[in-house]
This record gives structure tokens, C-alpha cells and sequence, in this order.
């Protein structure tokens, strides 16, 4: 948009400043980075700066930014964030303080029209120098937790150590590569013995039922003596 600028302006470069004016303070988006991470806000501050009259002038710190999270109903994903990331600010065309503070439905508590106060920050953007390749898969980078059921169809690889507090159920065979050691009782509805290596124990075996080596009966055989000092006589 141009006008002339004189001394003495016609109405029409009169009505372009105005609306040059107003254009320029009417604020959508902006790119700025987080300078401080709190609890539930962010602050930050715009790395565009803007130019009034030639002159560029930087803008303020923006303190207590609302974030906006992925979420629904009680459902959520929820980023850490770090001071130095970078943001877009969404500047709503409305004071939304009432809304923030739990009011719908009401007229805005001030008359401003999309004012810097009014931002919500979404963080994730980087410039060219740090911003990340498009994967051909879902890819998630950094520690996460998680709280509530997870339900997952497919198969699973891992790398690196599980650890499971609770119950597990296994509908199917398992196979481990590797030594097995327990600290508690194992218990075996249908134990059909070990393949290839032998049982190894330096605590006391019970069995509630007969336990045979080969054909004999640890139960049922007999030793015949072979009087004081001798061994007894193989197994019948």
C-alpha cells in the first residue's frame, strides 16, 4: 500500500495512513522463542522485529503464554519444553482473560483487538538450521511416559534393558535366548523337562508328585545293602 506523504495530504492519503496504520497493529502470528519454561506457561520473546517509520525496534519479553497441547478428553500429549525453542504465537482477535479464567460466553473483559497480550504459543518450529527430516514412519525422539492402558497390535523390537512392575500374562510360547534367573517360585502345569542342559539347584526341590529318572521311580525304588561301609546296590 502507498501514499504520499505532504503537507497537505488529500483525504484519500489520509484514509491510507489510517488503514497502513491499523494493518500494522493488527498482530495475527509471529515467530518467537520460549525464554522461560513454567509450570503451565511459557514466556517468550519475538525474533521478528518490527519497523515503524525506517527505525526497527524489538519487541518485549511476552510473560505467561499459554501453550497449546494435543489433547481430548481426558486424553493428552503433552512435549517438555526448553528454553531456546522456538514458537508460533496465534494472536486471538479477541481478549480472550475471561475465557482463560474459566468464563464462556462472556463479552471480552477488554475492548483490545488482536493485541500481543492475547497470544497462545505452539512450540515446535525450527528455522533451516535445525529443522528436522520428514520420516516415512511415525518417529518419536526423547524419554516419554505414559499413564493409563496401552493396547498395541503388531510386532515389537527393542533395544535396551525392560523393566515390569506387575503381573504379566503371556497367551502363547516364549522363547529366551539367554539365562533365566528368579528369585520367587516357578510353577509349571505341565513340565516336560529341560532340552540340552541340566538342572542346577543349591536349594531344596519339592515336588507334590512322583519324580522319575528315566524309568525309576523316586517314590517306588528300593536299594538292596551290601553290608556296613558298602554301597548299596543300584536302584530296582
Amino acid at each position: 500500500m502507498n501514499y504520499n506523504s505532504n503537507e497537505n495530504p488529500s483525504l484519500e492519503n489520509v484514509l491510507l495512513m489510517a488503514i497502513a496504520e491499523a494493518l500494522r497493529n493488527t498482530h495475527t502470528s509471529l515467530i518467537a522463542k520460549v525464554t522461560k519454561v513454567n509450570q503451565k506457561t511459557i514466556n517468550c520473546i519475538p525474533v521478528i522485529s518490527r519497523v515503524v517509520n525506517d527505525e526497527k525496534i524489538d519487541l518485549p519479553e511476552f510473560a505467561e503464554v499459554p501453550i497449546l497441547n494435543f489433547l481430548g478428553g481426558s486424553s493428552s500429549i503433552q512435549m517438555p519444553i526448553s528454553v531456546g525453542d522456538y514458537c508460533i504465537l496465534f494472536v486471538s482477535e479477541r481478549c480472550f482473560d475471561g475465557w482463560y479464567n474459566g468464563q464462556d460466553f462472556e463479552k471480552p473483559l477488554e475492548a483490545r483487538i488482536h493485541d500481543y497480550s492475547d497470544s497462545i504459543a505452539f512450540v515446535g518450529l525450527k528455522n533451516k538450521d535445525g529443522e528436522l527430516d520428514i520420516p516415512t514412519v511415525i518417529t518419536m525422539l526423547g524419554d516419554a511416559y505414559q499413564k493409563g492402558d496401552y493396547v498395541h497390535e503388531g510386532d515389537r523390537d527393542q533395544t535396551g534393558d525392560y523393566t515390569l512392575t506387575g503381573d504379566q500374562t503371556i497367551n502363547g510360547n516364549l522363547q529366551v535366548n539367554g539365562n533365566i534367573t528368579c528369585t520367587g517360585t516357578i510353577s509349571a502345569a505341565n513340565f516336560s523337562g529341560l532340552g540340552g542342559g541340566s538342572l542346577t539347584s543349591n536349594v531344596e526341590i519339592q515336588s507334590s508328585i512322583d519324580v522319575k529318572s528315566g524309568s525309576i521311580s523316586l517314590n517306588d525304588h528300593t536299594h538292596t545293602s551290601n553290608g556296613i561301609g558298602n554301597e548299596t546296590s543300584t536302584s530296582n
